[in-house]
């Protein structure tokens, strides 16, 4: 195995292209040395887990779904409820903040005339 890397495979330490054997390839994430074969099957290692857990979270999407559909659909509601007043409250504060800057600038420019 050599330590020989390109810019694709592996972070290097200087810029002659050689990697220390505890450099994290980018690809990979591990020390695979640039090794494209065991940067392959880390890879694929790290593949897998994340397709196992996606299909755990789509499996429990839809169960979730039908067991508690109806009650977070009521939630759901009452969430966008709460957060719309809330932003009209925000809109109304950042009015009433640009409504008092500008009696100001009108106040300190009467001032000067």
């Amino acid at each position: 195995m050599s330590n020989e890397c390109s810019a694709q495979s592996c972070d290097c330490d200087d810029k002659a292209g050689t990697c220390s054997e505890d450099a994290s390839c980018s690809a990979c994430g591990t020390s695979c040395g640039g090794d494209p074969a065991a940067c392959a099957a880390a890879m694929w290692g790290q593949s897998f887990f994340q397709a196992m857990k996606a299909a755990q979270v789509e499996i429990l999407k839809a169960k979730i779904q039908k067991a508690w559909g109806p009650k977070m659909d009521k939630a759901a509601d009452a969430v966008l409820e709460a957060m719309g007043v809330k932003w009209q409250s925000m809109l109304a504060q950042a009015k009433a903040k640009a409504d008092l800057v500008d009696k100001l600038q009108g106040l300190w420019q009467e001032g000067h005339k």
